[in-house]
C-alpha cells in the first residue's frame, strides 16, 4: 500500500468515474442493456442496468487497484524501472466499455466497431511508444523464454515492437474510419504476434551464428 504511487490513485479515480455517465442517464436507460457484442456488432449478451452502471465499474476498479498493489511490489522488488505509464490503460478501457454500454443503450450507436477499433487503435501507439522503455521482465512486455534469456534479445524486440505497434495502431484507425473493421480487427491482433516471431528469430540467428 505504501508503495503506490499518486498515479495509481488517480487510475483508481478515474475507474470509479465510468459510473458517473451512467448515474446521470439512469432513469433513461432499459432495465436490460447490452454488455457484449459479436464482431457483426450484434448483441452477445444483456445485463441489468444497475450492474452496467455500477457493477461493472466497482470490479473493474478493484482489479486497477489490485494491480496497481502488485506491479508497485514488482517494480521494487524487480528493478525493472517505472511502471506507471501501463496503469492508465485501465481507466482508458473502462472508459471504453462503459461508454459503449451506455451509448449503445440509449441508441446513440448504430455500429459498436468503429469506436471500438479506434480507441484500440489509439490504446496500440500508446503502447507502441511505451515498449522500449521496459526493462527486461516477466510481467509486461513481449515474453518468452528466448526473449527475456539475453538483455540484448529483449532490447531489440522491444524497440521492433514498439515500432509495429505503432505502425499498426495508426494502419487500423485510418481503415476503422474507412470502414474496414475486419480488416483493422485482423491488424491489431496479428501486430501482436509479429514482435514475438522477431525475437524467436533474432534467438536462433545468434544461436547459429554461435
Amino acid at each position: 500500500m505504501k508503495n503506490l504511487k499518486k498515479s495509481d490513485i488517480i487510475a483508481v479515480i478515474l475507474c470509479l468515474c465510468t459510473i458517473i455517465p451512467g448515474v446521470l442517464v439512469y432513469d433513461r436507460l432499459p432495465e436490460r442493456v447490452v454488455t457484449s457484442w459479436s464482431m457483426t456488432s450484434k448483441s452477445n449478451d444483456t445485463a441489468s442496468k444497475a450492474f452496467a452502471v455500477f457493477g461493472i465499474p466497482l470490479i473493474f476498479t478493484g482489479v486497477t487497484f489490485l494491480n496497481c498493489i502488485y506491479l508497485r511490489w514488482f517494480e521494487k522488488k524487480r528493478n525493472i524501472g517505472k511502471l506507471i505509464p501501463i496503469i492508465m490503460i485501465f481507466p482508458m478501457i473502462l472508459f471504453l466499455c462503459q461508454g459503449v454500454i451506455i451509448l449503445s443503450a440509449l441508441g446513440k450507436i448504430k455500429d459498436i466497431r468503429l469506436i471500438v477499433c479506434l480507441v484500440i487503435s489509439v490504446i496500440m501507439i500508446f503502447l507502441g511508444n511505451y515498449l522500449p522503455k521496459v526493462r527486461k521482465n516477466w510481467v509486461i512486455g513481449i515474453r518468452t523464454p528466448h526473449i527475456i534469456s539475453s538483455d540484448e534479445i529483449w532490447d531489440k524486440t522491444h524497440r521492433f515492437g514498439g515500432f509495429v505497434l505503432i505502425i499498426s495502431g495508426v494502419a487500423a484507425f485510418i481503415l476503422s474510419l474507412l470502414g474496414y473493421f475486419i480488416a483493422a480487427f485482423v491488424i491489431l491482433i496479428v501486430s501482436v504476434f509479429i514482435p514475438m516471431i522477431y525475437g524467436e528469430a533474432i534467438y536462433y540467428s545468434s544461436k547459429r551464428k554461435q
